[in-house]
């Protein structure tokens, strides 16, 4: 499938960026060189890639699947819809709780940690749930045409200027935080 393999790079890059940030939350709470700053710049990733531009490819497809006939606020798009809600949300407390803990407030830490955890495996799960439930029934919903059309749509989408030559900015976002991630062990 066309549209699968268009956006395999974006799911590759996610997992890279979901493996640091995993290892980091399960050695959080036993690593004095763990710092706040690294979860921020975590969510620069977040905003930044999935927010900001994976989420809005999904939103091609979970349009193609609502003209498909599927209901927008049950089934397939509202698992979509509550994964990407959940990672949300999990994100923000992740932020705040690292901001707290950079204001001093050790306690925050341990939130820190369960917030990363949490994010980390609904991004995992709802990956996941694209390839197992969402492409398949793309596939199943639309033309070989349709498929060439809503590829095309999600290669067309602005995404500002950050992308204008691919996802640099955020590859690197990924190799500091694996840098970091390195001078904690």
């Amino acid at each position: 499938m066309r549209i699968q393999k268009n956006l395999r790079t974006d799911q590759e890059t996610i997992l890279r960026f979901l493996n640091v940030l995993g290892t980091a939350s399960t050695i959080l709470t036993n690593n004095k060189y763990a710092r706040p700053s690294f979860f921020l710049l975590a969510d620069e990733f977040n905003q930044g890639y999935v927010e900001s531009y994976f989420y809005k490819k999904e939103e091609v497809l979970i349009q193609t699947l609502t003209d498909g006939g599927f209901p927008p606020d049950e089934g397939p798009i509202h698992a979509i819809r509550s994964d990407q809600q959940k990672s949300r949300e999990a994100a923000a407390t992740m932020v705040q709780a690292a901001k707290h803990w950079e204001s001093g407030d050790e306690d925050a830490r341990a939130e820190v940690g369960w917030a990363t955890s949490t994010y980390t495996g609904t991004v995992r799960q709802h990956l996941e749930r694209l390839k197992g439930l969402i492409f398949p029934l793309l596939e199943q919903t639309i033309s070989i045409d349709e498929e060439h059309k809503v590829s095309d749509v999600i290669n067309a989408l602005p995404f500002g200027a950050e992308f204008q030559n691919g996802a640099e900015k955020y590859v690197r976002i990924i190799e500091n935080l694996e840098d970091t991630l390195g001078d904690w062990r």
